[in-house]
């Protein structure tokens, strides 16, 4: 018999031959989505930028929609200064400041589901709209409805383009009950270049 056709009884008694390369390569492949699912990201996509640690109680906003509360923050020698008991309470509160051209720029507390605190500038830069929800785990823009996750401002619906341009985090520090944002980086802030 040749050597490529087996007898039926060959067929079932003998051993198939492994691929070793396929093998490995089906291992690698295993190895790598393995990887890429614990680490909760995609390959390619920076990993998750959280807002510090908790600075309050954990909460929820689901099935419900919060809208910022106005509030007026104290400025003095360099800095910027909001109460985290009115953010805390509030949940999401906003105000606005001039930069260093004249230009108000708006801002924007927020506490997240866990707790932490996001400060830092309120406009969706593209279609320009200034104002922000809580609506589930979401921050949704008053204007276009571009949704990003609330926890570390991924985006997930809306303008392709305005999704590209989350609110920027100013970095804020919380001294005896103060969150307190340097007005240096409202001075220096700037609609970025689209």
């Amino acid at each position: 018999m040749p050597k490529q056709f087996k007898g039926k009884k060959e067929q079932f008694t003998q051993r198939p031959k492994l691929n070793i390369t396929l093998l490995i390569v089906v291992a690698v492949a295993v190895a790598v989505a393995g990887m890429v699912l614990l680490s909760g990201r995609s390959p390619g996509r920076p990993a998750a930028q959280y807002f510090g640690e908790p600075v309050a109680a954990p909460r929820s906003y689901i099935g419900r929609v919060v809208a910022m509360t106005r509030v007026e923050p104290v400025v003095e020698n360099g800095q910027i200064k909001i109460p985290l008991a009115e953010i805390d309470k509030n949940n999401i509160v906003h105000f606005e400041l001039e930069n260093d051209q004249g230009t108000l720029v708006p801002l924007m507390a927020y506490i997240t589901p866990s707790g932490r605190l996001f400060a830092g500038s309120s406009m969706c830069e593209p279609c320009r709209g200034r104002t922000y929800s809580l609506a589930g785990e979401t921050i949704v823009c008053g204007a276009c409805r571009t949704t990003f996750t609330i926890e570390d401002h991924r985006f997930i619906s809306g303008a392709t383009v305005c999704g590209s341009y989350a609110p920027v985090y100013m970095n804020p520090v919380i001294e005896d009950g103060m969150v307190i944002i340097e007005h240096q980086q409202v001075l220096s802030w700037r609609i970025r270049a689209l």
